[in-house]
């Protein structure tokens, strides 16, 4: 999560899922899969419903709903990759999101400056570690499919990335074009031809 900038009228829904992240707890899961994770973060489902709540001004549901994604975000934890900074800041944001309200929400929404209301508290050490945790959720939710990086990624990096060049490019020419010609070419095959083709053959016109 990147600190939360000001004005920010214009975010949208966006920057309300951003406050969103505030609701993380040290009782939240640690082995949470990437695409769990991930979906929580995003929070799209509820996008329609911040964008409505946003631009009704309706700053009271704007908490409730930070606050429902918050629980979201709880239940399904981080994964077991997250370093301990990364960790601490997920949890360090509780705080934050147990006492949020919608003149929380009004004030990081519409008031002019650079400094985020919900990090006011907090020491440099902190910011930090808050800092660490938005670095892993970009890093690690960036362009996501959905896919969970505990697997087998099926890393395609050692198929063939050329064509081959020396493949034959030209159709011969040589080729035989009349039945004479077939009929000669057939006699140097072995006598043995199965007698229905020989039949075939001696059914085909002569010029």
């Amino acid at each position: 999560m990147t600190p939360i900038k000001r004005p920010l009228a214009s975010a949208g829904a966006a920057v309300l899922l951003a406050l969103s992240l505030t609701a993380c707890g040290g009782g939240a899961p640690t082995d949470a899969s990437v695409k769990d994770f991930c979906d929580a973060v995003s929070g799209s489902s509820s996008d329609a419903a911040f964008t409505k709540a946003f631009t009704d001004e309706d700053w009271d549901k704007l908490a409730d709903l930070v606050k429902e994604q918050a629980d979201d975000l709880e239940k399904v934890g981080t994964p077991k990759d997250i370093s301990d900074d990364a960790r601490e800041g997920f949890e360090i944001q509780l705080d934050a999101a147990k006492d949020i309200d919608a003149d929380d929400i009004k004030e990081a929404l519409t008031k002019g400056g650079d400094e985020n209301p919900f990090e006011a508290d907090l020491s440099k050490d902190e910011k930090k570690k808050v800092e660490a945790f938005s670095e892993y959720q970009a890093k690690t939710c960036s362009g996501s499919t959905g896919s969970d990086d505990s697997g087998d990624s099926g890393d395609s990096s050692d198929l063939p990335t050329e064509v081959p060049t020396d493949l034959p490019t030209e159709v011969p020419t040589d080729l035989p074009t009349s039945p004479e010609d077939l009929e000669s070419l057939l006699s140097d095959l072995p006598s043995d031809l199965p007698t229905d083709l020989e039949s075939l053959l001696s059914d085909l016109p002569s010029q």
